[in-house]
This record gives structure tokens, sequence and C-alpha cells, in this order.
């Protein structure tokens, strides 16, 4: 899925959520509109910027607070709906594994191609991994949401939803690494992470601000491929929540 400019910033202002209370301090996560820009696309003119921001805070997805008489932003909660439906394994994000993987298999004809493709793309939104080609698998429990997309879809019949534990052979982080090539991405946080530590040599304020977001979209692209897994299945050196943080404070913080 095509990452919109309004889903940039509202990414921004959730990505930043957790973290903002420690770096701003006062118990803000109100974001400096001047620091959410660095959330758009490399050489986006600023008073586009300007016209987004307000269109999304007349949408109701943003809200205008002044912190020291200087303009921020913060979520509200239709903006977080709106990321959720868009992204609805962003909804899982921290929580705490059950123990069960959710395991769906299906076996749709040729003839309806669109509607397996259409299936495939909706597991992969709601955080599901391929186990096989036609078995898919994911530690979060979506079941009503995903029974009602199916039943919307006319799938029910070609879908089995299944709920068990692994018991016996294999890891269950083992299982996860495989699964979501978790090696891999865990390399391409860390790639964002390495790339951001040059920043320091740039002495520039503009060109320092086009290299943050270039840093910046390349970030995204990597959490748009990020399951959201429980840490319980991450791997201990897991560099997702580090490239966050490392992200998050080129951005808030005055260097």
């Amino acid at each position: 899925m095509k990452l919109r400019l309004r889903d940039r910033l509202l990414w921004g202002l959730v990505i930043g959520g957790d973290i903002l209370d420690q770096v701003v301090g006062g118990g803000s996560r109100a974001y400096h509109s001047g620091k959410l820009f660095i959330w758009t696309p490399s050489r986006y003119a600023k008073k586009k910027y300007r016209d987004l921001v307000s269109r999304i805070d007349r949408e109701g997805y943003v809200q205008r607070v002044l912190v020291d008489g200087k303009v921020h932003f913060r979520i509200t909660g239709a903006g977080r709906r709106k990321l959720i439906s868009l992204y609805p394994v962003l909804e899982k994000s921290g929580e705490k594994w059950d123990g069960f993987w959710r395991i769906v298999v299906f076996d749709i004809p040729e003839k309806r191609r669109r509607s397996r493709d259409i299936l495939r793309r909706q597991l992969k939104m709601l955080g599901f991994g391929r186990l096989q080609n036609s078995t898919y698998i994911s530690p979060h429990d979506f079941g009503k949401k995903f029974l009602d997309f199916l039943q919307a879809k006319g799938l029910l019949s070609g879908v089995l939803l299944m709920e068990a534990k692994q018991k016996y052979l294999g890891d269950p982080g083992q299982v996860a690494n495989k699964v979501w090539k978790l090696e891999e991405l865990g390399k391409r946080y860390q790639a964002v992470i390495d790339r951001l530590g040059t920043r320091f040599g740039i002495k520039d304020k503009q060109r320092r601000e086009e290299f943050l977001k270039k840093v910046y979209q390349g970030y995204l692209k990597v959490l748009m491929d990020d399951p959201f897994l429980p840490k319980e299945l991450l791997p201990k050196s897991w560099t997702g929540d580090k490239a966050r943080k490392y992200i998050l404070r080129a951005g808030v913080v005055k260097e």
C-alpha cells in the first residue's frame, strides 16, 4: 500500500507518542510543527506542508496546540482510528503474546484469483506471515475483524481460521524469525541507525533537514514491513526499538 502524505504525518505523531515525554518533558505529546515537517518527502515544499496540516486539522485527525507560544500538533482519537483502519496491526503494537498462533489456511480456485490476492493483502495488513503457500500465521488475535472481512468478501467457505499452541518441536522465536525474516528486517533497521549517525557531519541546516527526510522515508519503508510482533517473539538484539528512539531524537532534540 502506498503511503499517503497525510499518513506519513499521522505515523510520525503515533511513533513519537511513546517517548516524546522523555525527550521534551512536561508530559507533552505534541510535536513541534517544524519537526513534523521532516516526515514529509524530500524536497516537499513547506507551503504544501502547511496546507496539508491545515487540511488534516480541519478533518479532525490532528489537534493544533501552542507550547511556549509555538505551534505544535498532536494526533487525535480520530487520527489514531484512521491510521489503525489502514494499518490494523498497529493496534497490536506492544501487546503481550498469549502463546497462541492464529493460523489461516485457504483454498481459493484460480478463477477467483482476484479474491485470493485481496485476501493475501488483508493478511499482510493484519500482520500475518506466510508459513507455506496457502497457510499464514500470526500471534495477533484479529478473530472478529478478520471474520467480518471474510464475510464481506464472500470468502468464508474457502478459508479456515484456527488457534493453536506450538508444542514439543521448535522454538516460537525461531518460527517467527523464519516466517517474517526478522534477521533481515533487523539489518534494515540497523542500516537506518548507521545512516542517521552520519548526520553530525552535515553543518548546513537545509542540507541536514533534507538528509533527515530521506532517512525518515527509509525508516517508514522498513516500518511498513514490520509485523509488530510481541516482544516474546523478537530476537534479544532487536534493533527496531533502537531505531525508533534514534530517529525520534534526531527529529525532536535540538542539536
